[in-house]
């Protein structure tokens, strides 16, 4: 979004120039300037520990069955009563 910002700038500028003829009235646009609380690269997060921090063992316990079942293509029953137990 910043690039696109930029590029529009260039464009009006060089517009202008064609229009008012002189370079030296212009300046390339300021550093954009970055706040605290802003980051350039915000850290990516791990929506999985956020939802596993909360859970008690026997409930992640229940979950890692439930995984391991659900790739052995157990019957769907048993895994709802697994879900069930989760509630």
């Amino acid at each position: 979004m910043q690039r696109e910002t930029e590029k529009r700038v260039r464009e009006m500028q060089s517009r202008a120039r064609l229009i008012g003829g002189s370079e030296k009235n212009f300046s390339p646009p300021p550093e954009p300037v970055y706040f605290s609380s802003e980051r350039k690269n915000p850290a990516p997060q791990n929506p999985l520990s956020d939802l596993l921090s909360g859970m008690d063992s026997e409930k992640l316990v229940i979950l890692a069955l439930l995984w391991i079942l659900w790739n052995e293509k157990a019957d769907p029953k048993l895994l709802l009563a697994l879900l069930y137990l989760l509630l």
